[in-house]
């Protein structure tokens, strides 16, 4: 199986001077990005680092952070990528489990100083890796000798870590081999059908949008356009000025797209890619009815590997209401309490496992998911008719009022189309009399006016909405919070709770 750096090296022959990675201002050829690649692995082995060494960035989505997971396959190095979205506290407990010997950050970024705040985590772990600052107005550059023997990593070896976004708490830390990856990476090329002329758009450093960037783009020759910082209108213009085939963000970055797709061309992209949560089946519809790409909405969590997604070629019905079929030899079981299959159809726990899936975890968290062989996902989910996968919500997230169970994703999807609401989430807030009560939190249309309460409630009661499902409370915001590139739920539930109590 061709690996990653084998793919840049051979781009680097094909293709030499076809611009490879950019972020819409610098930009990088095959050829350049080999060169980078090969100076920065031959400066990383001159430390006499031993193999499978950790090096750890906590870096936006910048050409820094696909560079050095290069260089670091390239040089047999473990590479750790943090987005920039987390926090400190979070920073820290990753930095307690994988005790870097090299620290990569960025020097200034969103008003902050990260050279400053990492080295005060590292102080506060106790922990003196050897730190990498990116500078703010240029490439970083790290230019070593060229590696006479050969010192990749093979592809029985760990190649890397994707921490989760820490919405459940503590991020996990799950490890891939680099067969792991590239066997996702290959099975996503061949779904997207990537090809050398496709520019790849992805909008967050999240491990989902970017793992499209890291891993497929560059089996197939695909162009990588990253964006350090995700902002609506400047997201459109990238697509416009770069001629952007694929975009890859999160269902709640693509609402926001959906928006505003008026300001700029979109008609280059083919395929909008969701990763990260559930698709609303209404978004999809919009971003098909208002461009010409089709919408594929990949399932899989970074502390699983195993993923689905519908085929290109499918027909609208299933790429909006499904995630598609298992991929990359991934295989699903839906099961009940006791691990037992469903009968088809049934809704039950999503298992899975497959040769894309994890190898283990650094600490304990995430371990407890796997059992006999099988990770537990925490979703929701059924079978379809056609054998397509359908998730109906998460276990921790159902709200059970009244001793009936809620399931947030299909009081969402329905208000999602009424016409004031442009993205929605549903939490469920504890009560005395019901044990919870269910809240919509909801930011509207721009430009419209903001629905209230009785609106809502009638609109979801004329489109058959049993009567305990509908929600008791309202808060309206500019914007769903966000942690990693997920909305986050927590912090959604703690403002619903505020906010009833002070009514």
């Amino acid at each position: 199986m061709e690996t990653i750096t084998e793919a840049v090296t051979r781009h680097a022959v094909e293709r030499p001077d076809k611009t490879a990675l950019t972020d819409g201002v610098t930009s990088l050829s095959w050829f350049e990005v080999k060169s980078w690649m090969d100076d920065a692995a031959g400066w990383l082995v001159a430390l006499g680092l031993p193999r499978g060494a950790t090096v750890l960035g906590w870096l936006p989505n910048c050409l820094e952070s696909y560079l050095v997971r290069l260089a670091c396959e390239q040089a047999g190095l473990f590479w750790v990528p943090v987005p920039i979205s987390q926090g400190r506290r979070e920073l820290a407990s990753i930095l307690e489990r994988t005790r870097p010997h090299v620290f990569v950050t960025k020097k200034h970024f969103r008003d902050h100083d990260y050279t400053a705040e990492a080295q005060e985590v590292c102080m506060q772990v106790g922990i003196d890796p050897l730190r990498i600052t990116v500078p703010d107005d240029e490439l970083l550059r790290l230019r070593g000798p060229l590696l006479k023997d050969p010192t990749a990593l093979r592809l029985d070896e760990p190649a890397h870590s994707l921490p989760t976004s820490g919405s459940e708490g503590k991020p996990k830390l799950a490890i891939y081999t680099l067969f792991a990856a590239c066997t996702r990476a290959h099975a996503q090329a061949e779904l997207l059908e990537l090809s050398s002329d496709d520019k790849v758009l992805v909008l967050s450093p999240g491990t989902g949008p970017a793992r499209v960037g890291w891993l497929a783009a560059p089996i197939a020759g695909s162009c990588v356009i990253v964006m350090p910082r995700f902002a609506t209108e400047n997201a459109l213009a990238l697509v416009q000025r770069t001629g952007a085939t694929i975009v890859c963000g999160t269902p709640a970055q693509l609402a926001m797209l959906v928006t505003k797709l008026d300001v700029a061309d979109t008609s280059s992209v083919r395929i909008w890619y969701a990763v990260g949560s559930v698709m609303p089946q209404t978004l999809a519809q919009d971003l098909e009815a208002k461009t010409s790409g089709i919408v594929i909405s990949n399932y899989g969590g970074s502390d699983f590997g195993g993923w689905a997604a519908p085929d290109l070629q499918d027909p609208p019905a299933v790429r909006h209401s499904t995630v598609g079929r298992p991929q990359g030899g991934t295989v699903f079981r839906i099961v009940d309490d006791n691990d037992c299959d469903v009968p088809f159809g049934q809704v039950g726990e999503l298992t899975g496992c497959g040769p894309c899936s994890v190898s283990g975890f650094l600490g304990e968290e995430g371990r407890q998911a796997w059992r006999d062989g099988w990770f537990h996902t925490g979703d929701l989910a059924r079978f379809d008719d056609q054998g397509n996968l359908v998730i109906v919500g998460r276990l921790k997230e159902v709200i059970v009022r009244g001793g009936d169970k809620v399931s947030p994703v299909e009081v969402e999807a329905l208000l999602r189309t009424h016409d004031a609401v442009a993205q929605v989430a549903v939490v469920g807030i504890p009560d005395s009399l019901l044990g919870e009560r269910i809240c919509a939190c909801v930011v509207p249309v721009p430009g419209c006016r903001v629905p209230d309460f009785e609106t809502l409630r009638d609109f979801l009661d004329q489109l058959g909405l049993a009567h305990y499902k509908v929600p008791e409370r309202l808060i309206v915001l500019d914007s769903l919070p966000i942690v990693g590139d997920k909305i986050d739920r927590r912090k959604l539930a703690q403002l619903a709770l505020s906010a009833s109590q002070s009514q």
